[in-house]
């Protein structure tokens, strides 16, 4: 094993040796009412963090029906990969749901001018973007210098994903450079075999069908140390022009700031404007 190797396995140990783990929790009593969601230990950490790092104006990515409670001083605008009505249908969710202002992904960030927010959150996206590295650079581009990227990442210890194979700085590197087309049979293969649990005749069948309609799952999957290895890349790539502010763990996910750097200009790709819908709800 080559020095270089050598250090990459040990920051790999540390980082999982130091890596928080969420405090236990005793079985809650049958509730009364329903839950509200607004003050869960893990919503009230979600604002503690917003309270202290967003100001100004910003866009929230992937908001559904669990919206990042903001700073009353700071203004938020809404934008999802498509339109409420399909959104609902794709992710399940029928109440409650918080209508894009702007259709457009994180990959991409089409028709949102460079420089042009102080703020972008994004909770549980990361994961179900084919390309990530894609996704970050296209959120340094819309940051203005001193902007904050506000990034809440499910730890696969903690959720469905945990006998899944966390995915590497070179596996994303690689959907980076390529496209991330190479790596979707995979993905969906691990997903059918290890969180559907189907093997055989029907494995094959579910993998076809997800092909065919590029499912929207949990392609890429992390625990705090591959996480921590990602975000160690991309601070140190300078053409990303993003610095790590904090980590925080929050029960089953870990909330990253980014900070954009002075002076970073991150081009803009050809691509199409955004579309612009009507919210269908009212904007916090």
């Amino acid at each position: 094993m080559g020095l270089a190797q050598s250090f990459k396995a040990l920051r790999r140990t540390l980082a999982q040796a130091l890596a928080p783990e969420p405090a236990a929790v005793e079985p809650a009593p049958e509730p009364a009412a329903p839950l509200d969601r607004s003050q869960t230990p893990l919503a009230l950490l979600r604002r503690d963090l917003a309270y202290r790092y967003l100001r100004g104006s910003g866009i929230e990515f992937g908001a559904l029906d669990f919206p990042l409670s903001i700073p009353p001083e700071a203004k938020v605008a809404y934008a999802d990969f498509e339109p409420v009505e399909r959104v609902k249908q794709l992710f399940s969710v029928t109440e409650n749901v918080t209508a894009p202002h702007i259709v457009s992904d994180l990959e991409s960030m089409r028709g949102i001018e460079p420089e042009s927010q102080d703020f972008i959150v994004a909770n549980h996206v990361l994961e179900h973007v084919e390309d990530p590295l894609k996704a970050l650079r296209a959120i340094a581009r819309v940051l203005r210098p001193n902007g904050i990227a506000y990034l809440a990442l499910p730890d696969k210890r903690w959720t469905f994903d945990k006998q899944r194979e966390v995915t590497t700085i070179e596996h994303l590197l690689r959907d980076h450079r390529l496209g991330p087309d190479w790596s979707l049979p995979g993905h969906y293969d691990e997903w059918v075999r290890v969180v559907d649990g189907l093997s055989g005749d029907p494995h094959a069948q579910k993998v076809a069908v997800m092909l065919d309609q590029r499912a929207n799952i949990h392609f890429h999957v992390w625990d705090f140390a591959a996480m921590m290895e990602l975000f160690t890349y991309v601070e140190r790539d300078e053409s990303f022009g993003l610095s790590v502010e904090n980590a925080t763990q929050n029960t089953i996910e870990v909330v990253w700031i980014l900070r954009k750097r002075q002076g970073t200009a991150v081009p803009e790709p050809a691509l199409p404007a955004a579309r612009a819908v009507e919210p269908e709800v009212a904007v916090s």
